[in-house]
């Protein structure tokens, strides 16, 4: 028996939906490991100056370099085992946004410890809400307003609690937002 047309179109938008679904799952399980080990060192970046004050700035060097260590591990590890070679766009991205947050440095006035505090927090959760509107990957888009939101409520609400906020919400945040994607 011959399928008619729209019963055959509306097979075409299932498999279509399935197949984002399918991407965007995928997606999803490849960022978990991230946004968890980024979590954890949001957690170690806020949490000492929190516990130890003054060590902002001293802390977040290593910790920002055991986090491109671990990114690169993770990443080279979920990487497909297919034979090609790697997407320059990820690099040509990278150096983009390096050259980015260095010409705001350079331009800007000095900045205090609480608004060099929020401002990293700030540029990745546009990272995330970016990624998730190019992806398709609603999630990330969630996750990327809600750290930004939740930064800001931080900064102007109760600026001093912002370490200890950042530690919880920030970091915490970035945890459940891991375990939340690895379960999509």
């Amino acid at each position: 028996m011959p399928i008619s047309r729209s019963e055959a179109a509306q097979t075409l938008k299932d498999i279509e939906s399935t197949q984002g679904r399918s991407a965007s799952a995928y997606g999803y399980s490849r960022s978990s490991p991230h946004l968890i080990l980024w979590g954890v060192i949001w957690v170690i970046g806020y949490g000492v100056p929190w516990l130890f004050p003054g060590r902002l700035p001293w802390i977040w060097l290593p910790l920002v370099v055991i986090g491109m260590l671990g990114s690169f591990a993770i990443g080279m590890t979920l990487r497909p085992k297919v034979a090609d070679k790697s997407d320059p766009r990820f690099w040509q991205t990278f150096i983009a946004i390096f050259l980015f947050v260095w010409a705001q440095f350079a331009v800007l006035p000095k900045f205090d410890l609480l608004q060099a505090a929020v401002y990293f927090p700030i540029l990745v959760a546009l990272m995330y809400a970016l990624l998730g509107i190019w992806t398709r990957g609603a999630r990330m888009t969630v996750l990327g307003v809600a750290i930004g939101v939740l930064t800001l409520a931080g900064y102007f609400l109760l600026p001093q609690l912002l370490l200890p906020w950042m530690t919880i919400v920030g970091g915490g945040g970035l945890i459940l937002g891991g375990l939340w994607l690895r379960r999509a």
